[in-house]
Order: C-alpha cells, then structure tokens, then sequence
C-alpha cells in the first residue's frame, strides 16, 4: 500500500480512516393524484474524508508536525490527492480540524477533500 499524498505533501504515516464516498442529487416532484416521483439529477462530486493522528514525545513536537500539515491542507488549497489504494483526483480541501487530548503528544486530526473541476459522468 502506498503513503497518502496531497499535492506535494506526503503523509508521514497514512491516517487512520478514510472514507471515500460519491452521492447522487434527487429531485422529487410531485404528480397530483398519484404522489410523488424521484428524478436522479446526476452525481455529486466525489468526497474524501480522513481521520488520523499526529505523534510527538512532546506536546511542541506533535504540535510542529500538525503544524505542517495544517499548512499543507489548509481550506481551500487544491491539489491531487493520492491515496493509498492507488486511485488519484484533483481535490480541493473543505475542512481541517483537530482536537488535542491528555498531555497533547497526541493531535487527532479530520481532513475533507472535495473532487475539484470535474465533470461527473451520468
């Protein structure tokens, strides 16, 4: 399996989970007298979501290790993401936050990608 790579970013160790996921827009119409109709309006761009962790023997260290994440994967950035399955697209970063527990040697992390500039095909 391969490291995670987002742009030029490469993940010191892959995360934990990731959730990747593709929905589909629904219209429902209503028809008088009979009830109501679903109309599959085509796909939605693909969705990344990935959990993990940043390690350090302290809280500084962890914290510098997040810290280069973070700016790697700020809100808004775009860049091809690799995963570690081998499948690749261009994706632009919705979300980033962490939360910090106990003595702060350990950062949980939450990363969104969003598929970027894409045309889904029906």
């Amino acid at each position: 399996m391969n490291r995670m790579q987002f742009g030029t970013y490469l993940f010191d160790q892959n995360p934990r989970r990731i959730e990747l996921s593709r929905a589909h827009n629904l219209a429902a119409h209503t028809l008088p007298g009979t009830g109501v109709a679903m109309q599959d309006t085509g796909p939605r761009c693909r969705t990344a979501r990935c959990e993990g962790e940043g390690f350090g023997d302290t809280a500084d260290t962890a914290l510098d290790r997040l810290a280069s994440l973070a700016a790697a994967c700020a809100p808004g950035l775009r860049g091809t993401l690799y995963l570690p399955t081998g499948e690749q697209f261009t994706a632009a970063v919705s979300r980033f936050a962490y939360t910090a527990q106990g003595d702060g040697r350990v950062l949980a992390y939450v990363i969104d990608f969003l598929e970027y500039g894409v045309e889904a095909a029906s």
